[in-house]
């Protein structure tokens, strides 16, 4: 199964892939017109599970992130797997530039 989202432009920026050997019946999809979420229900071994594949603009990603995850919290729980690229800097190094990491790197 391969699930995306795509772009005014008919190109995907985020997908889902699910092996057919895996026993996963999606219920409800959603997904944004820009591409850059896609929010798959449904059950797995008759459990509900939900994924989600987000991708966060290069600008503003921590805000995307905040506003997108407030949208979909009637349709987060203990069962949802949030992946993707959210654009966020886990060390002040990276938020650095390259000209000084590689100041950094140098001295």
């Amino acid at each position: 199964m391969n699930l995306q989202a795509n772009n005014e432009h008919k190109k995907a920026i985020v997908a889902i892939l699910i092996s057919d050997k895996v026993n996963f019946k999606a219920k409800q999809i959603k997904r944004d017109k820009e591409g850059q979420f896609i929010m798959i229900k449904g059950t797995l071994h008759q459990e509900d599970i939900t994924l989600i594949n987000i991708y966060a603009p290069n600008t503003g990603a921590p805000k995307y992130v905040k506003q997108l995850l407030t949208k979909l919290k009637g349709d987060i729980n203990n069962n949802t797997i949030i992946v993707g690229d959210l654009n966020t800097p886990l060390t002040p190094m990276d938020r650095s530039s390259t000209h000084n990491v590689n100041k950094e790197i140098v001295d």
